[in-house]
C-alpha cells in the first residue's frame, strides 16, 4: 500500500492506494479516499495514544488487505501530530521508512528491468551525484526498492522524495535525470544557445512523454503528463547557482594553502629516520637507489651488534632502508 496524491478541483486530495501483479506486469487500484485532509482518519485518546479510524481499517480489510498500524503508520505518518511522531521515532525509526517489496516467489515472473530514467531519478535522490556516466555498473541491487511498483506508485513515491529538494537542486536535478550534458549546439548562427538547449529539453521531455512502455496502464494524456509537468517548472523556474567571483577566490585560496599534518607518531619516525641516516627526510626520498645503499653499507658497519653497536638502532636503520628503497620500487 501507498499514499498517493491528486489533485482534485485544484486541491490536494490523499488517496490509499495498492500496487499488484496481473498480466505479467504491475498494476494499481484505489483503496480509500482520505479527502483532502486524512489526519480526521486519526483518533486521539490523551497523552500520545492514538488509533485509526474503524471505517478506514473496515473498508482496507474488506478489499483484501490485512494491515496493522505500523502499515498505515508508514503510509499516514505526516499527518500525526509531530509531538508523537518524535516519540515514534525514538522508539522505532523503521515505523516511517519505506518497506522493500517482498521478494519474488517461484510462482511470480521476475521482475522487468528497472528504466534508466527511473534508476536516474533514484540515484540522484539517494546519493547526491549528479555526475552518471557509469550508472550502467551500478548494481541492480541498489535500485530493488523500485522492484514490485505500479508505474502510479513509482511516481508517487518520486513525488515525496523530489519535495525534500532545496531550490537551488531542482534545476541541476533536472539537468542529470533528462541527460541534458548531451546537448550539442548547432553552429548555425540563427538560433541563440538558450534556445537550443530548451529546444533540447523539450525534446527529451515529449520523448518520455509518449513512450508508451514507460506509462503503461495509466490514463492517455491530452498533452503534457500531469507527473512531468513539475519537471517542465524545474527546468523553467529555477536557475543551476552560478559559483561568484568571491566564492572561487576563497576556493581556490584554501585549495592552495591545504596542507597536510600527518600524526605525531608519523613524525616521530619520519625525524628518527633522518636522524639515522644524518640527512633530512626530503633528502633521503630523493637520493638514487645506489647512493642510498652506499650510505646504508656505512651505517651498518657502524651500528652493527658485531661491531659493538647498538641492536635496536641498527634493527630501526635496516627498516628504513626497506621502507625507501620499496619506495622506489
Amino acid at each position: 500500500m501507498y499514499l498517493a496524491r491528486v489533485k482534485k478541483q485544484g486541491k490536494t486530495h490523499y488517496l490509499i492506494r495498492h500496487s499488484y501483479p496481473e498480466d505479467g506486469r504491475m498494476k494499481s487500484r484505489d483503496l480509500f479516499d482520505l479527502g483532502p485532509d486524512p489526519s480526521r482518519y486519526i483518533v486521539y485518546v490523551g497523552g500520545n495514544g492514538y488509533y485509526y479510524d474503524e471505517a478506514l481499517q473496515d473498508a482496507l480489510e474488506n478489499a483484501g488487505m490485512a494491515v496493522d498500524s505500523e502499515d498505515l503508520d508508514r503510509i499516514l505518518f505526516d499527518f500525526i501530530e509531530p509531538h508523537i511522531q518524535r516519540v515514534i521515532i525514538g522508539f522505532d525509526r523503521s515505523r516511517r521508512q519505506t518497506r522493500p517489496p517482498a521478494a519474488l516467489n517461484s510462482s511470480q515472473t521476475p521482475p522487468k528491468p528497472i528504466h534508466l530514467f527511473d534508476k536516474r531519478r533514484y540515484h540522484y535522490l539517494r546519493f547526491g551525484h549528479s555526475e552518471q556516466r557509469h550508472i550502467h555498473r551500478v548494481p541492480e541491487k541498489v535500485f530493488r526498492p523500485l522492484h514490485a511498483r505500479s508505474r502510479d506508485e513509482l511516481e508517487q513515491y518520486f513525488l515525496a522524495e523530489e519535495r525534500t529538494l532545496r531550490t537551488h537542486q531542482r534545476a541541476l536535478y533536472v539537468s542529470v535525470i533528462f541527460e541534458l550534458k548531451r546537448f550539442v549546439p548547432d553552429e548555425a548562427p540563427d538560433q541563440p544557445l538558450i534556445e537550443q538547449m530548451d529546444a533540447f529539453f523539450i525534446s527529451r521531455l515529449c520523448r518520455l512523454n509518449a513512450d508508451a512502455a514507460f506509462w503503461i496502464d495509466t490514463p492517455e494524456p491530452n498533452g503534457l503528463r500531469e507527473d512531468l509537468v513539475k519537471y517542465a517548472i524545474m527546468y523553467f523556474d529555477y536557475q543551476v547557482p552560478h559559483t561568484s567571483p568571491w566564492q572561487a577566490y576563497v576556493e581556490d585560496f584554501i585549495r592552495r594553502h591545504r596542507v597536510y599534518h600527518p600524526p605525531r607518531s608519523v613524525q616521530i619516525k619520519v625525524e628518527e629516520a633522518g636522524r639515522l641516516f644524518g640527512m633530512p627526510w626530503k633528502e633521503l626520498k630523493t637520493i638514487d637507489q645506489a647512493s642510498l645503499t652506499r650510505l646504508y653499507r656505512k651505517l651498518a658497519l657502524k651500528f652493527h651488534p658485531d661491531q659493538g653497536g647498538d641492536p635496536e638502532v641498527f634493527r630501526k636503520l635496516s627498516h628504513y632502508y626497506q621502507v625507501l628503497s620499496k619506495k622506489r620500487r
